[in-house]
């Protein structure tokens, strides 16, 4: 059914594109306009952040303890004020976030039955999975500090991998 929901979609841009007549009837071509973007530079003194995360730092923890405790070396792929993005060659990858405004009971809520209370660094705190990648929340007063594996597997020792890598966020966390 997928396949030919996707054969039938082509056809019809297909048409749309090129123009197909019918006996009585023809559906006149779609005539896109081309567009290009002006050329711009950069003011001196601006200075943008390399898309390259491989020599990128992030507060949380080094790529190197990551590494350590995922088994396999990440490059930071994302970095923001609150949140780092650790990309594993495999394509899977664990983020450390923090967000304000959360609370354990939601977290467990989205976990189900999968939602297990537990301490991080003296904190407590709520691990479990969410459509089937695993999470660790901490909270501390009003925010909550998440690390998120994806596509790395849902095991309880993938969990305890996290659990370790938010221990070492939860001592860094200003």
């Amino acid at each position: 059914m997928r396949r030919l929901m996707m054969l039938a979609g082509t056809g019809l841009l297909v048409a749309a594109c090129t123009g197909v007549g019918v006996p009585n009837f023809t559906i006149p071509p779609i005539n896109i306009p081309s567009f290009s973007f002006p050329p711009f530079e950069i003011p001196s003194g601006i200075s943008i952040p390399s898309a390259d995360g491989g020599t990128g730092t992030c507060a949380w923890a080094t790529t190197a303890e990551v590494g350590s405790i995922m088994g396999a070396t990440p490059t930071i792929s994302e970095n923001s004020g609150n949140s780092c993005t650790y990309t594993f060659a495999n394509f899977s990858a664990v983020v450390v976030s923090t967000d304000s405004g959360s609370d354990l009971n939601t977290s467990k809520m989205l976990f189900g039955e999968s939602a297990k209370d537990i301490q991080v660094g003296g904190l407590p705190a709520a691990s479990g999975t969410f459509i089937g990648q695993p999470a660790v929340h901490v909270q501390r007063g009003g925010d909550q500090l998440q690390v998120l594996g994806i596509l790395t597997g849902s095991d309880d020792a993938t969990i305890q991998k996290l659990v370790q890598i938010a221990t070492l966020a939860v001592s860094r966390w200003q």
